[in-house]
């Protein structure tokens, strides 16, 4: 192969390293150029192993837990026989019920391990082996970690939700939370035990329902340096009202001002001006998830759109604001509010820092109940935002993606 191959190996490192990472979410196209020859192999290698998950599902659960043990296995036995692969691993995502022993074996051999995804998949923490709980918790305690996702789980006790996040102490920089929740909702955490994590974090995503909100507030108000704080997503969701998810949206907000913030990602629309809930003159991007499919626990189009002309308004006096996504996912025609469509793309034309806005759609289909795969959508779709937004798309800066978030 070697002997065919000889015209890529001539081609500069630079232009090779560009081309895989162009390629990176392609684990087909990296396959093939690990395969084309040595100057190719390394920096392939790199992206096709940089992230590395073992699922379990607990829907079928017998079956995911025999799969997930060999690809284990399998991967265990990779890395001993080649150790330099082991050095590629920065992520990993683990769930319950894998196989402790297996799984420390693989862990300690990844000494460049950064970002650990912890999926419950519906457990409860306490449903998981000590051995298992014992294996993550050391993991989390390597001074290397620096991410931490969780994902789709419940404590029985706040207490354990404390000590997991404990267990990284202050060198966790990204700390990133959906669908977990308590069940001592009641129980109180000392102030004391609170004060002792004073997390300096980077970036925080919290993805929220009602069951999670009243401990959360008061984990944030006590445990969260803010200082350092420049990424901030706050998604709520679930069955009550929508006042009250503002309500808690913008409780989150306050707590967590003291630093000039500089993203920020929202799915609810606050009704009043941003500075008055956190300091905007830093922030250089910001992402709406516009809901409008369910009326009754989202804003309704007109609302969003008029509030984020007023705030984006506000933002303009700074010049920061480099990015704004807006994220619809939507039923019907969004372009009828013609005049709410106007006085955002005139605001945001005006802008003199702006360089991106970027419109993702995603259509779901009544019909069928479902969400359009992307071949469904026809081109009028891009053509009609950019009629809507006529100003940002004369000045180049406009891009339209379809099914951004459910491409089917």
């Amino acid at each position: 192969m070697d002997k065919h191959c000889t015209g890529f190996s001539t081609l500069p490192q630079e232009l090779i390293d560009a081309i895989i990472i162009e390629n990176q979410n392609d684990k087909a196209t990296l396959r093939a150029c690990c395969l084309v020859s040595r100057s190719w192999t390394y920096i392939s290698q790199r992206h096709i192993y940089s992230q590395i998950r073992f699922n379990n599902n607990k829907r079928h659960y017998y079956y995911a837990q025999g799969h997930s043990r060999h690809e284990m296995e399998q991967f265990h036995a990779l890395i001993c026989a080649y150790p330099h692969v082991a050095t590629l691993v920065r992520s990993i995502e683990v769930s319950p019920h894998l196989d402790a022993q297996l799984l420390a074996l693989i862990l300690e051999k990844l000494i460049y391990l950064e970002d650990v995804s912890l999926n419950l998949c519906g457990y409860r923490w306490d449903e998981i082996s000590p051995r298992m709980q014992g294996t993550i918790l050391d993991t989390l305690r390597s001074l290397r970690i620096t991410n931490l996702k969780l994902r789709e789980g419940s404590f029985l006790h706040f207490a354990d939700f404390l000590a997991l996040l404990g267990a990284c102490g202050g060198h966790l920089k990204h700390l990133s939370f959906s669908d977990v929740s308590w069940d001592d909702v009641e129980t109180a955490p000392t102030a004391a035990f609170l004060d002792g994590l004073k997390l300096q974090l980077d970036s925080l995503a919290l993805s929220l329902y009602e069951h999670s909100y009243f401990l959360l507030v008061q984990l944030l108000q006590s445990s969260v340096d803010v200082r350092r704080l420049q990424r901030l997503s706050v998604l709520t969701a679930g069955s009550v009202d929508l006042a009250k998810r503002v309500c808690v949206t913008k409780e989150i907000l306050k707590q967590l001002d003291g630093s000039p913030l500089k993203h920020l990602v929202l799915n609810i629309c606050l009704g009043e001006p941003l500075s008055n809930l956190i300091n905007i003159s830093q922030l250089c991007s910001i992402c709406a998830k516009l809901w409008w499919i369910r009326p009754e626990q989202y804003p309704r189009p007109g609302d969003w759109l008029r509030w984020l002309t007023t705030s984006l308004k506000e933002l303009a006096k700074y010049d920061m604001l480099e990015e704004v996504t807006l994220e619809i996912f939507y039923a019907s025609d969004i372009s009828v509010y013609a005049d709410e469509w106007a006085a955002l793309d005139a605001t945001l034309g005006r802008s003199r820092s702006l360089r991106r806005v970027s419109v993702k759609l995603d259509n779901y289909d009544c019909a069928r109940a479902g969400w359009k795969r992307s071949r469904e959508y026809s081109s009028s779709v891009r053509d009609g935002v950019m009629i809507i937004l006529p100003t940002l798309a004369k000045q180049g800066v406009l891009s339209v993606e379809v099914a951004a978030s459910y491409p089917g």
